[in-house]
């Protein structure tokens, strides 16, 4: 039984999303304790006890502690299934986030998935699921995953209702991912609304655009009406670099009183700081690349546009659960570059 402080470092549902994961490759029962201490409603809400389930289920695992509110959880994991699934936040909550956690699960299931979720697509303190079929599952693939995702319909906060279906294959073991200078052929986006007039959509590709002119590359922001419309109202804008060695996303979602100028402006210029950093990845696919790089075959290097909390945190989650080496070259909040020499774990 590994023992997990959940407060440590960010403090937050990462934390606990990470843990779960080795704890079901691993094979290894934990024990977390202080859930989102750090929060101002600390304890398990509702999409993480939704998250905490659905990977019991597919890995067969007993728990105990999972109820709202409870700040303490046990996960005993057995083998890890495929098979088709399908769960429901019940919520707004991320089915990103969500996905975080489950992933790394189905990559080293016994057999191809398929999981339906129900929840929020393009929701605050998440990237959308487009940055991750877009950004992240672009490396998870360049590591030997088999990763295939769509939405049905897309989901905004409040009333969330977004449908998402994820197939995944099995790995029989992770690859390492070393990167060199990137190289950034041009850039790529998508623009969305839903239940809102389609200039919403058109005003944020259109703002992007010209932010985008000051780095004389190709652009090509695609904007769409959400199909079938959502069940509130919403929108949000995905950017993304298309190249080699470069694995480079930026977002921004729209709100009341947010003009769809700004949400275009904002997502741009986040891309632009991050390319001109000569960053392989941004932070939020960083945080999502160190549990498969921990756990892959060989040494992973690139370098990210920011080393945040959650990337360190991710860092110490590995150190715990594995005997990967890291070696962080830079500081927390700069850009720096990450080595990992994985533990080359197969799948069981």
């Amino acid at each position: 039984m590994i023992d997990i402080d959940g407060s440590i470092m960010e403090g937050g549902g990462q934390v606990l999303r990470m843990a779960t994961s080795y704890s079901a490759v691993l094979g290894e029962s934990i024990r977390v304790n202080n859930i989102r201490s750090k929060r101002s409603q600390p304890g398990l809400k509702p999409q993480h006890l939704t998250t905490l389930r659905a990977a019991a289920k597919i890995s067969n695992a007993k728990i105990r502690g999972d109820y709202i509110g409870s700040s303490k959880i046990v996960f005993e994991p057995g083998r890890l299934c495929g098979g088709d699934y399908s769960f429901d936040i019940g919520t707004a909550g991320s089915v990103s986030l969500m996905l975080q956690c489950l992933t790394p699960i189905l990559l080293y299931a016994d057999d191809d998935s398929s999981v339906s979720i129900k929840g929020g697509t393009a929701v605050k303190w998440s990237p959308p699921v487009a940055f991750l079929e877009h950004v992240v599952y672009e490396a998870f693939k360049a590591m030997g995953g088999s990763l295939d995702i769509n939405v049905q319909r897309h989901g905004f906060y409040p009333k969330g209702g977004g449908e998402v279906t994820q197939k995944t294959k099995p790995v029989d073991k992770l690859t390492s991912l070393t990167l060199g200078k990137p190289k950034i052929k041009g850039i790529r986006g998508l623009s969305l609304c839903g239940s809102l007039p389609r200039h919403v959509a058109m005003r944020q590709a259109k703002a992007a655009e010209e932010k985008l002119g000051e780095l004389d590359m190709n652009v090509n922001i695609k904007w769409m009406l959400a199909d079938p419309e959502p069940f509130g109202p919403g929108s949000f804008i995905c950017l993304w670099a298309e190249g080699s060695n470069i694995y480079l996303g930026a977002d921004s979602l729209g709100a009341r009183g947010k003009p769809a100028e700004k949400v275009g402006e904002e997502a741009a210029s986040l891309l632009i700081t991050d390319i001109r950093k000569g960053a392989n990845m941004d932070q939020h696919t960083t945080d999502h690349m160190i549990l498969p790089a921990s756990l892959a075959q060989g040494e992973s290097v690139f370098k990210t546009s920011h080393i945040t909390l959650h990337t360190l945190t991710a860092i110490e989650l590995a150190k715990q659960f594995t005997d990967a080496w890291f070696k962080v070259d830079g500081k927390q909040g700069e850009s720096g570059v990450i080595r990992v020499c994985g533990i080359g774990l197969g799948n069981r």
